[in-house]
């Protein structure tokens, strides 16, 4: 039963005191912006403090030197050229040499595309079986054109990274040489493939084209840059450069044969070609990678160690 108020005021039940009718007032809510805001600038604190923190290391001096490289863009240019320039360059090699093109596509890891893989690779590149031996003298020279534009590339990375500068017909004169050791290291591969792996297995022959591709990487910064850094310092750039191939190495046998063969099969030629790009853009990075750390240890266990001669 509701009990009629008096004009004017509110109508209160049977028995009530008539204040449960009033509505009480809501609190106002703290906004979110202070909260946000706060939690930003908490952020931003330890954002800061980890990267002071990291900084003098070496790890964070190799990672503040590779984004003075740009090593993402660096390397996706690299792939691109190595892709439509390089990959034939080392067909040629590989066909003058009776081998393979599978294990040459990647220079420097020690491993190979699978068979099916590398059939798919090399059909992007020739028709018929016989293409890469009977190429034309502009598609030789167009080859050749290539392998000077990567030499130039990597000649380029080893002096940002060592501090160092070469310039005029010695630097042509360098990378000339540095493809002529291309050449004399992917003979040594095939050697290795042909040799060492039926008699010895195939881990000593992974063993064997870990050493060679030291060799190589040590090699080619001593090269590139004209002998101005001392053999020494350049020792643990060649280790680290290999360490990283290698690690390529085991996805390009493991992840991106598989890819390549299932892609081509999906996709067409394109298919083939993403996993391709993708595996060269690895070898970019691992190249600039390995330089960087042992220029970076170098110079922290002799300071000023890298300066020209």
């Amino acid at each position: 039963m509701v009990q009629k108020s008096p004009p004017g005021g509110p109508a209160t039940q049977a028995g009530g005191t008539g204040s449960g009718s009033v509505p009480t007032p809501s609190r106002p809510r703290l906004g979110r912006g202070p909260r946000l805001a706060g939690a930003r600038r908490k952020a931003g604190e330890a954002f800061r403090a980890g990267r002071n923190r990291l900084e003098p290391t070496v790890a964070g001096r190799v990672w503040k030197q590779l984004a003075g490289l740009g090593v993402i863009d660096s390397s996706l240019q690299f792939a691109a050229v190595f892709t439509l320039g390089f990959i034939p360059f080392l067909m040629v090699l590989s066909a003058v040499l009776g081998s393979g093109p599978s294990r040459v596509i990647v220079i420097g890891s020690g491993f190979s595309f699978s068979a099916q893989a590398g059939h798919d690779v090399t059909a992007l590149f020739a028709h018929g079986r016989t293409a890469a031996a009977s190429l034309s003298m502009p598609g030789l020279g167009l080859a050749v054109l290539g392998g000077c534009a990567i030499s130039h590339m990597i000649q380029t990375w080893y002096a940002k990274i060592f501090r160092t500068r070469i310039r005029g017909w010695k630097a042509f004169a360098r990378r000339a040489e540095w493809l002529a050791g291309v050449s004399g290291f992917v003979a040594l591969q095939v050697v290795i493939g042909r040799r060492i792996e039926p008699l010895s297995g195939p881990i000593a022959a992974a063993s064997a084209q870990f050493l060679l591709a030291a060799a190589f990487w040590w090699w080619s910064p001593h090269c590139l840059l004209s002998g101005q850094i001392p053999w020494r310092r350049l020792f643990l750039a060649g280790l680290a450069t290999a360490v990283c191939c290698t690690g390529l190495g085991v996805y390009i046998a493991y992840v991106a044969s598989p890819s390549i063969v299932s892609n081509e099969a999906r996709y067409g030629p394109i298919g083939a070609v993403m996993t391709l790009v993708t595996a060269e853009i690895g070898l970019g990075v691992a190249v600039q990678l390995g330089a960087v750390i042992g220029a970076v240890v170098g110079r922290s266990t002799n300071p000023g160690g890298h300066s020209a001669h």
